[in-house]
């Protein structure tokens, strides 16, 4: 049976977002195509149909994590002036310490990056450049962008590892200092 264009599209957003929680929650190596489809709630022969290999659905949803990055960045500096603050205080909370799936594709999926073929680095690449191209324009300064995001990201990273909530909350208050005063440099 042929399936709507739009119901592939659908089908293939679900899938996406699916792959995006398994792979921030588990990893690259904590989890299979199996795990995957059954994320999305098809099967191993569905995921095949939209994704060519799991090192695919990596890239989509690393990319896909950057994406969304880019797009909260514009829409908080198109609702005002405050922007950075905001976004730094979401940043320091739902996402360092909501769960891991929720997570910053940034935060969450650089590591396994990493590892990843020369050809996944560069998609992510190229979607990395479109958020610090976003946070550069809000801040005027494409180093300050860099290192707001390094410092977040990495800071969020570091916070997420410890299981001491005291210590998280201190991490935090610690990067939205630093931050703040990177911003303001």
């Amino acid at each position: 049976m042929r399936y709507a264009a739009e119901q592939k599209t659908e089908t293939r957003a679900r899938l996406l977002a699916a792959v995006g929680r398994a792979f921030r929650r588990a990893g690259f190596g904590g989890v299979g195509v199996d795990a995957l489809a059954k994320e999305a709630g098809m099967t191993s022969g569905a995921f095949y149909g939209h994704f060519k290999s799991k090192d695919a659905a990596f890239e989509a949803a690393a990319v896909q994590g950057l994406e969304e990055l880019r797009d909260a960045v514009l829409a908080m500096q198109a609702d005002g002036d405050d922007w950075l603050e905001r976004f730094m205080a979401f940043y320091l909370s739902v996402r360092l310490f909501g769960p891991a799936e929720e997570s910053c594709g940034l935060q969450s999926l650089t590591a396994d990056v990493t590892r990843a073929s020369p050809a996944i680095k560069a998609q992510y690449q190229a979607a990395l450049d479109q958020v610090i191209g976003a946070m550069a324009v809000g801040l005027g300064d494409r180093g300050k962008a860099l290192g707001l995001l390094a410092l977040l990201s990495g800071g969020v990273t570091l916070a997420r590892s410890v299981a001491n909530g005291d210590v998280q909350r201190d991490m935090a208050k610690a990067l939205l200092d630093q931050a703040r005063a990177l911003a303001a440099a």
